[in-house]
């Protein structure tokens, strides 16, 4: 009895639990017609596996096609944006336009009648800078009432210094005050005084015209400086300017590698200096030279009288190391009256030294004459003994080589020593084993040192020669084409002169 009731509750345990489960069948299969987006009929025909893999590819494609939405989206938003750069870009062009104007004021001088008015000369020399940039762009989209920055950059005592000593001004205190009439004449214009140092003015300049090229509101650059080669390389990355942003002014004549740039070049008639300072193929000394003081001269000797004597007075002028000029009357009464006695005295004429010479290659580069090595003679030994006790143990090239040294008392090198005429040789053959400290271009006549290597065009030194890796002109080598001189520079004129050949 007990068995069979055992038995037939198994039964009826099973059956709740096949209904519990036909329950949970019924409600999933009801889920999957409610809830799923598909038809009955497609339910009832199709394998829950396939129904499942198509409702997943569906949602796949909704997803997709969201995605393209949002890009488009995307792609027109950020085309709007590009849009509205563009146009705050061109509203920033368009306010508060101006040209520049960048000066090298150490090489491009103001004309004289400028510097020797100082106050209407300043004055006058920035109204003509406006009116010859007014007609320049009166063929562009520009206003000729545009505003205008003007920016000189210079040495200014050096340059004072230069302009009394060419006579262009009577004393340097002139130039100052035309310094200050210009800053003053005009609120964009300024006259900046860099200090001693070449690099300095260099420096701003080469600054300026990156910050002028990146601001969009600056229209054109005129760059007054041409006569500089060493500007070239700065230059050059603004040869594909769009719209010709870039003009350069030419003063004295540009340098061969300014014009090589295919830049626009024009003047500024009647601002700045066409021609160079009469002392400008000089090096400008710190201080006065040296003075040395010579025995005085013996009584001359008594003379019979003259009743009449026929004087022929003959100059020489002078050009010192400095620049200056002097001119001296020799064979002149002015020359015998300084002596304050009553004596007739010897005023035949004097012979004239040759005026010297320099010759340049196409790029400017000074042509220096062959070095030839001293012998091995006794003046090598005692040039080494009076090396080792003169002062500092240097003799000064200036002294001893180009007549005068332009640091006077306070040279630290030796003045006193007598050097024979063979160990003369030998100090030049060791002054030409240098390079010289302007570089290239140097313009002084008198220059003791070399512009290029002395073993041109057949240097075997490689890296160890002094002139391969200078720091501040790089490699001064030539080759054999580059020491055909093209121009020739004689002491007294102002410009050097082709070489006709």
């Amino acid at each position: 009895m007990s068995s069979a009731q055992d038995s037939s509750n198994s039964k009826d345990d099973l059956a709740v639990q096949i209904q519990k489960w036909n329950e949970q069948d019924n409600e999933r299969h009801s889920w999957l017609r409610v809830g799923c987006p598909v038809s009955n009929d497609l339910y009832a025909s199709t394998p829950l596996t396939a129904l499942l893999s198509q409702t997943l590819q569906q949602n796949v494609e909704a997803l997709e096609e969201e995605k393209c939405r949002l890009k488009k989206e995307n792609d027109q938003l950020t085309a709007q944006n590009k849009d509205l750069k563009n146009h705050l870009k061109t509203q920033q062009k368009e306010k508060d336009p101006y040209v520049a104007v960048l000066v090298d004021g150490d090489g491009a001088k103001f004309q004289d009648s400028f510097l020797q008015d100082p106050e209407e000369g300043a004055t006058n020399a920035a109204l003509a800078i406006r009116q010859h940039i007014a007609e320049y762009v009166e063929d562009t989209d520009l206003s000729s009432d545009i505003t205008i920055f003007a920016r000189v950059f210079a040495n200014v005592k050096d340059l004072a210094h230069s302009l009394r000593l060419s006579g262009i001004v009577s004393y340097e205190d002139k130039f100052l005050k035309f310094v200050t009439n210009f800053t003053n004449a005009r609120a964009e214009f300024d006259f900046v005084d860099v200090g001693s140092g070449k690099e300095n003015a260099d420096s701003k300049i080469r600054r300026m015209l990156k910050y002028y090229h990146d601001d969009v509101r600056c229209k054109k650059i005129f760059f007054v400086a041409c006569h500089d080669a060493g500007y070239a390389h700065d230059l050059r990355p603004y040869i594909d300017d769009q719209g010709g942003r870039l003009v350069l002014v030419e003063t004295t004549p540009a340098a061969q590698r300014i014009k090589k740039l295919g830049l626009p070049i024009i003047t500024f008639d009647n601002v700045f200096r066409s021609g160079l300072l009469q002392n400008e193929t000089r090096v400008i000394p710190q201080s006065p030279p040296k003075q040395i003081s010579s025995p005085s001269p013996p009584p001359p000797r008594a003379q019979p009288p003259v009743a009449t004597t026929t004087v022929t007075a003959t100059t020489t002028t002078i050009r010192s190391g400095n620049g200056g000029i002097s001119t001296k009357y020799k064979g002149s009464y002015a020359a015998a009256g300084g002596t304050g006695n009553h004596q007739n005295i010897d005023v035949g004429p004097t012979k004239s030294r040759a005026p010297k010479i320099m010759e340049f290659n196409q790029d400017n580069v000074r042509l220096d004459p062959p070095a030839k090595m001293p012998g091995n003679t006794p003046a090598q030994d005692s040039y080494k003994r009076k090396l080792l006790e003169a002062r500092n143990q240097a003799f000064c090239n200036g002294h001893y080589l180009s007549g005068t040294c332009s640091w006077g008392p306070q040279c630290t090198r030796e003045h006193d020593t007598k050097l024979t005429p063979d160990e003369m040789v030998i100090h030049r053959y060791k002054a030409r084993s240098c390079p010289c400290f302007v570089g290239p271009g140097c313009p002084d006549f008198t220059c003791p040192m070399s512009h290029h290597c002395p073993q041109d065009p057949f240097c075997t030194r490689g890296n160890e020669c002094k002139f391969k890796n200078t720091v501040k002109f790089g490699d001064m080598h030539l080759t054999k084409a580059a020491m055909r001189p093209v121009k020739r520079w004689t002491e007294g004129c102002e410009f050097p002169e082709p070489i006709v050949i």
